[in-house]
């Protein structure tokens, strides 16, 4: 009898075995990586995050120019020249392309040349334009507070990124480490029908209809590879990590029940919200455009002043001097001095355009501002509900996963007794593989419900340092 109970269990005993020794070719424990880690990881290193911080910078240093445009502008100007000397009385538009002849008025044309030199030092200060200034200062602080939301709401949607696949990363391990359970259990099955059928005690149908299982089984495992493999790939993409180092650590699953009924209890939190302060700054900063256009049409007030040298090869008397280096001494001494106000009558109009189409793209900003607002308060009440059914879903979970457990283990008692077939034996290890895939994929809902409510109420950062 021991000797015959030998030959039906060392199938399934060498088939253990193997099994182990397959798993422990496979199964290298490493240490996994903290989510905190993965989120500073993250914040770090993707390159949008440092290309909105390359933004904020250039904003400031917009806002360092515009707050010197108050400064006068200075130029200076040194010319020698070599050529004819001939003019008329007239008036003409230089138009930016007719050079200058100045003198020279006689009956004939001379063709001789002559050497001239003229040193200009010209200034130009806009001393009051009516809050011209301000109103472009406060446009590039607004564009600044714009770039600096932009930041903060990037590094919101990272944070939440790096959490949501995180999540998904501890969701595929369980799933797999599920799996492979389900497929040692059904390979341990197998086995012992194998021995059962050697020993003429079993029809070889049941070899067949378990080995079905079994591919089944390990076919379920390898598309739940694929998704792990495609979480790590985007948590690498996020941190620069290999993904042979992205083990998710399951210990955060402690915290879970805690952190569920002290959020139900609680209610929604209030913080103010990244995605809102993004939004209001890009209308504040449309409001900011409007003011400068409106300022631009004001008048403007400079103040003017040039002095200038001017040297000749051409005498007083008109003589032309043979040496030309005499032109290049300075002989003649002018300054000049005096205040503008300039208003430009025709722009009027011009500016109520601008204005009003400013004012169209202010009132597109504030519309989506309060869509952005409406989305975020009904992704709140979402959250609420689905705290609510991830809650009731993880007290019913025991009890069904308890009653398969139990249903598997009379139905293979049954089954070795001889007293089921092999149908039922399947199905009971179907419903304890589904109760054990259905707790994963119910705290697999409840964390996703804790992160919806925490992106949706600006919490995140409070929810990461809860599971730090």
């Amino acid at each position: 009898m021991k000797r015959r109970m030998y030959v039906m269990l060392r199938p399934v005993l060498s088939g253990c075995c193997i099994l182990q020794f397959f798993l422990s070719l496979h199964a290298q424990p490493k240490e996994p990586v903290r989510l905190q880690t993965i989120v500073a990881l993250a914040l770090k290193n993707y390159p949008s995050i440092r290309s909105r911080q390359a933004d904020v910078e250039a904003a400031a240093a917009f806002v360092t120019e515009t707050k010197h445009a108050w400064l006068p502008s200075v130029k200076l100007n040194e010319q020698i020249d070599a050529g004819s000397d001939n003019s008329l009385t007239s008036a003409y538009f230089p138009m930016g392309i007719v050079p200058s002849a100045s003198g020279g008025r006689r009956p004939d044309n001379v063709g001789q040349i002559a050497v001239g030199n003229i040193g200009t030092v010209f200034g130009q200060w806009e001393v009051y334009n009516f809050g011209s200034y301000a109103a472009r200062t406060q446009e590039a602080l607004a564009a600044l507070q714009t770039g600096k939301a932009g930041l903060q709401v990037e590094q919101y949607r990272i944070q939440s990124a790096a959490l949501q696949y995180y999540l998904d990363l501890l969701k595929y391990q369980s799933l797999a480490t599920v799996q492979m359970l389900n497929i040692r259990r059904t390979d341990t099955i197998k086995r012992a029908i194998q021995a059962y059928i050697n020993n003429g005690l079993r029809a070889g149908v049941d070899s067949s209809v378990a080995e079905a299982e079994l591919s089944k089984a390990r076919l379920t495992y390898l598309d739940l590879l694929n998704g792990l493999h495609q979480v790590k790939n985007q948590l690498s993409a996020l941190t620069g990590l290999d993904t042979a180092a992205i083990i998710a650590d399951s210990s955060i699953n402690a915290v879970l029940m805690p952190l569920l009924t002290r959020q139900l209890a609680a209610g929604t939190p209030a913080a103010p919200h990244p995605v809102l302060d993004y939004f209001n700054a890009i209308y504040q900063d449309q409001l900011a455009k409007q003011e400068v256009i409106r300022k631009s049409n004001l008048p403007k007030v400079h103040l003017l002043a040039a002095g200038w040298m001017r040297g000749s090869s051409i005498s007083p008397l008109d003589v032309y001097d043979k040496n030309l280096l005499s032109g290049l001494s300075y002989s003649r001494f002018n300054y000049l001095s005096g205040i503008s106000i300039t208003y430009d009558l025709f722009d009027l109009k011009r500016t109520r355009y601008r204005l009003n189409e400013q004012r169209y793209q202010s009132q597109a900003a504030y519309q989506n501002l309060s869509e952005q607002r409406v989305l975020l308060n009904s992704s709140v009440t979402q959250a609420g509900i689905n705290l609510q059914t991830a809650a009731g879903k993880l007290q019913e979970i025991p009890v069904q996963q308890g009653a398969a457990r139990a249903a598997y283990e009379q139905k293979l008692a049954m089954y070795n007794a001889g007293l089921t077939n092999i149908v039922d034996l399947t199905n009971a290890l179907y419903l304890l593989n589904r109760a054990e895939t259905d707790a994963i994929l119910a705290t697999d809902a409840a964390w996703k419900a804790l992160v919806q409510q925490a992106y949706a109420s600006g919490s995140i950062n409070q929810l990461l340092s809860t599971l730090k």
